[in-house]
């Protein structure tokens, strides 16, 4: 069975339709991952590094550790050893300007996994999907209650959720919510601090509680705060469905994760790269959606069945 369920599979189709353009040619393509303490985005880079290396290409890894202005410092040194293509993880592409002004003054193509569009951005993985999570956390909750959201807003799929979060609050003048930017590197650690601080600070609020988190690393520190403060009533939400989210999941300490399909994502981005250079300044940019899975108590031995991690 497939793990994840398609997702605007017309345009998934789309971005696989246009014949391959130099495949033989022996590429350099230079990696910006947003942090090697990300498991998800490491996941991602994983694939990419291993499609690129099955084509003979070269590829080079730089890590921002969170930093959009250290993300726009690698695209130059990129951009300076002329490697033929840049893939960067995650950052906001709007904030990458400088970085992607250098990549196009030397002709490289930059493409995004995660970051969204921008001026000198070729081609983009959209991977917020917030919808399905938001929704299923509105139904398990209700009209009232008390919310934690732990985000991160420089990294444009949490700042996705998190608009997604705040919109469905707004819509429910009855949820009180509570937002707190974690800390990267130290996703876990920075969550499990907040949490705590949250729980303390409403001791005597009303439930249901909940927390909807950006993402599985910060998810496990607010999960152990629940632990530690022996609170066994709040919902946990989270996404990217990694061994340890699912293992959660299983024993009841996270409600849902969501996880989108990097793997095919990362790998087409990878096989997209030549059309790209074909087509050099005639290239239309463009964005797809990869597929996803929500999973929960209902889903998540077959789940782990199918996918052992």
């Amino acid at each position: 069975m497939n793990r994840f369920q398609k997702l605007s599979a017309a345009a998934l189709v789309a971005a696989c339709l246009a014949p391959a353009a130099h495949a033989d040619d022996k590429l350099t393509i230079g990696i910006v991952t947003f942090s090697t303490s990300d498991v998800d985005t490491n996941q991602m880079v994983d694939t990419m590094t291993k499609e690129a290396q099955s084509k003979g290409w070269t590829v080079e890894t730089l890590n921002a550790n969170g930093d959009p202005s250290q993300a726009i410092t690698s695209i130059k040194q990129l951009a300076t050893k002329k490697v033929n293509a840049i893939i960067v993880t995650v950052f906001d592409s709007t904030g990458l300007a400088a970085g992607l002004q250098a990549a196009a003054d030397a002709k490289i193509p930059v493409l995004s996994a995660g970051g969204g569009m921008a001026d000198g951005i070729a081609l983009s993985a959209s991977t917020g999907a917030a919808p399905p999570l938001i929704e299923l956390m509105l139904k398990d909750v209700g009209d009232t209650g008390t919310l934690l959201d732990l985000t991160y807003h420089p990294g444009i799929p949490c700042r996705e959720r998190a608009d997604a979060f705040d919109a469905a609050v707004k819509a429910k003048p009855g949820l009180k919510a509570t937002s707190h930017e974690i800390s990267i590197p130290g996703a876990a650690e920075s969550s499990q601090a907040a949490t705590s601080a949250w729980l303390a600070a409403n001791a005597n609020a009303k439930g249901p509680f909940a927390i909807f988190n950006c993402y599985d690393d910060n998810a496990m520190g607010a999960i152990a705060a629940l632990k530690q403060n022996g609170r066994s009533d709040v919902k946990v939400y989270s996404f990217n469905a990694t061994a340890p989210a699912v293992q959660a999941v299983k024993d009841g300490t996270m409600t849902a994760t969501l996880g989108v399909d990097l793997t095919s994502a990362g790998k087409m981005l990878v096989d997209q790269i030549p059309d790209i250079l074909a087509a050099g300044d005639k290239w239309q940019p463009k964005s797809f959606v990869p597929g996803y899975t929500l999973v929960t108590k209902d889903n998540v031995d077959q789940f782990m069945k199918d996918n052992p991690q």
